[in-house]
């Protein structure tokens, strides 16, 4: 499970670099990302011997899960990474915890405790410090804020990987759910990244290489390790390692970007962090 965390850790880094060494916009990175990661989840369901069915009232919801979950949460996460930095996209991102706490408890009708209102308001409050909304400044003043703002929005479409997860996981394994909803996925990208940005393929094998990278670290072995953990620790217990993602992301860039937290942001940070834990906690 940690080591999951880890490798979702090195997306930013990596998202940052490809874009830097090829030509590809953030929705063709985000079709490619699914598409080398569609076989890998493929495979583990045709060695495990998974059963694949979907009925037709499922249906509805597997385009809902595609759509939401991975569609429109990587076309925003992939381009908020082109304006933002990566510890801002990262921790931003990690306000989907608080996210799932609102959503499930209005669709789900999951008890809404006061440990959960209080990790809410952190996340929040975190978001808040590093888009900078105490400043008086407009909302959209620099590129920086843009994506944050893009980033936040992903953590939001992120969030409902969990509500329709929740679902659709009743009847089937986790990497069934998975699996069905990363095809759907790269299905929507696909038409959306021809018309935004056209065909493009990666020139050099540098470019293939990094472009396959995406798709197999952080993505595919990272799930397939965090399944792994799954069978070994409780879901609850396995949330709370989800901090190790955002810091990680954020020794990272630090380290190989140089990239450092304004004192605000830093604070944000921290309370978004200190959310995780909360409402990691409170789940039970």
């Amino acid at each position: 499970m940690m080591g999951a965390g880890c490798l979702w850790g090195t997306f930013g880094i990596l998202t940052k670099t490809t874009y830097a060494f090829t030509t590809l916009g953030p929705i063709s990175l985000a079709w490619y990302r699914l598409i080398f990661a569609i076989p890998f989840v493929g495979l583990v369901i045709f060695i495990k011997h998974y059963p694949i069915s979907i009925s037709r009232r499922e249906g509805v919801l597997f385009i809902g899960f595609g759509f939401f979950s991975l569609t429109l949460f990587e076309a925003l996460y992939f381009t908020s990474l082109v304006y933002t930095t990566v510890q801002h996209a990262a921790a931003l991102l990690y306000t989907a915890p608080a996210f799932v706490a609102v959503l499930s408890w209005f669709f789900l009708k999951e008890r809404m405790t006061p440990a959960k209102i209080a990790a809410i308001i952190l996340s929040m409050l975190g978001a808040f410090l590093i888009l900078g909304l105490g400043s008086n400044g407009p909302l959209f003043a620099s590129r920086t804020q843009i994506g944050d703002w893009l980033a936040l929005s992903s953590g939001l479409a992120y969030s409902s990987w969990y509500i329709f997860g929740k679902i659709l996981c009743r009847n089937r394994e986790p990497a069934v759910t998975s699996f069905l909803g990363l095809c759907i996925g790269a299905a929507m990208l696909f038409p959306l990244a021809i018309a935004l940005e056209g065909l493009r393929l990666p020139q050099t094998l540098t470019a293939w290489e990094l472009v396959a990278t995406v798709g197999i670290v952080p993505t595919a072995i990272a799930y397939l390790l965090y399944l792994a953990g799954l069978k070994l620790i409780d879901a609850t217990s396995a949330s709370v390692f989800a901090i190790v993602e955002p810091l990680t992301s954020a020794v990272l860039a630090f380290y190989i970007f140089q990239e450092t937290l304004a004192y605000a942001s830093f604070v944000g940070f921290g309370l978004i962090i200190s959310s995780i834990i909360l409402i990691s906690t409170a789940r039970k």
